[in-house]
């Protein structure tokens, strides 16, 4: 099976920000879209693009739900980065729906896959587990869910969606995203090691640590706030 890096999820200037993390961007074999809300999904024509101006010949695969597989070729070809001439080998998959499907594996590593609840915009949560037994969950944007918690469990580390703080809790359900607190909750039902809060709300962003408080009212393990280009070693 190949072997190197995986991107979930594509946001703006995505080479250069593979570089600051210490990933060449040329190693990467497939990109995961896990809906194409544009902050998931607007870097894509860049980084295919940008790929192809390096010099890039490998195969690069792209996964996603079957319903944005033409989405995303059009998002490509209205920027000209599909099926150009001498451009490497383009894919778009799409995974199954099942809840803990397996999607695709890449050297050690083991991706599976099940559809959380993002409100109207189709979703889904990824698992990776490596063969030296660790594993980290990402959870893309969701309401609190059965199918997250049980993708995630034993899981060594979960990256959980807290757009928003407990006090705004109508708003998380209005908007199909988690509070912190309900984010500690799916962390412990799921009996992970450490949790890794993720898509703040910019109106909390003076307040994070108020926010993994209310993580650890419902979650016990370590709690953290994701930190961009930060790495998180397992």
């Amino acid at each position: 099976m190949p072997e190197g890096a995986l991107l979930i999820d594509c946001g703006g200037s995505p080479v250069q920000k593979l570089r600051r993390a210490g990933v060449d961007p040329q190693a990467l074999v497939s990109v995961v879209i896990t809906h194409i809300h544009p902050d998931h999904v607007y870097g894509l024509p860049a980084l295919v693009r940008n790929l192809a101006v390096l010099g890039r010949q490998a195969p690069l695969t792209i996964h996603c739900r079957p319903e944005h597989v033409e989405p995303l070729r059009s998002l490509l070809s209205l920027f000209s980065t599909l099926e150009r001439p001498g451009m490497f080998a383009l894919t778009v998959r799409a995974i199954g729906l099942a809840e803990d499907a397996h999607a695709f594996d890449l050297g050690p590593l083991s991706v599976r896959t099940s559809p959380n609840e993002h409100g109207a915009m189709p979703n889904f949560a990824v698992r990776v587990d490596a063969t030296r037994g660790r594993s980290v969950v990402y959870s893309s944007d969701t309401r609190p869910c059965d199918a997250v918690v049980a993708l995630a469990r034993g899981a060594d580390t979960l990256v959980h969606d807290a757009t928003y703080s407990e006090r705004d809790r109508g708003r998380a359900g209005g908007h199909a995203h988690s509070t912190a607190e309900e984010a500690g909750e799916v962390a412990a039902r799921a009996g992970v090691r450490r949790l890794i809060l993720t898509h703040i709300g910019a109106e909390y962003h003076d307040e994070v640590d108020a926010l993994a408080e209310e993580a650890r009212k419902r979650f016990a393990g370590e709690v953290e706030i994701a930190r961009e280009l930060v790495p998180y070693p397992l």
